[in-house]
């Protein structure tokens, strides 16, 4: 088998994608059915989509706004370490209006 492309994918999507396989009646595996327990339990923003997408109009990469839908930091610090493939410095009133952003798509 040979990959032929790539793209990084929130939790959100996958658990989708899981779940519409399980109501079209496709008999899950064993992995599929623990990968779907794990994000279940896990997956703190549904609206992972919408919030991926407004991110990436605020200038940041796939990568670096798929890493922010999936772990849905809370604080500033950890805001910060998952800025890591960005290349830019960003001012803490940015980052704050990020992180109310984040809370809106992805309230518990």
């Amino acid at each position: 088998m040979k990959i032929v492309s790539s793209r990084n994918v929130a939790y959100a999507e996958i658990q989708k994608m899981i779940e519409e396989l399980a109501e079209r009646g496709v008999e899950l595996e064993s992995i599929e059915l623990r990968v779907l327990d794990y994000l279940r339990r896990f997956n703190k923003c549904r609206r992972a989509g919408e919030l991926i997408e407004e991110l990436g109009k605020r200038g940041f990469s796939e990568i670096t706004s798929v890493m922010i839908a999936n772990i849905v930091p809370k604080d500033l610090e950890t805001l910060k370490i998952l800025l890591n493939f960005e290349n830019e410095n960003y001012e803490e009133e940015f980052l704050n209006e990020v992180l109310k952003t984040i809370s809106e798509y992805c309230s518990e």
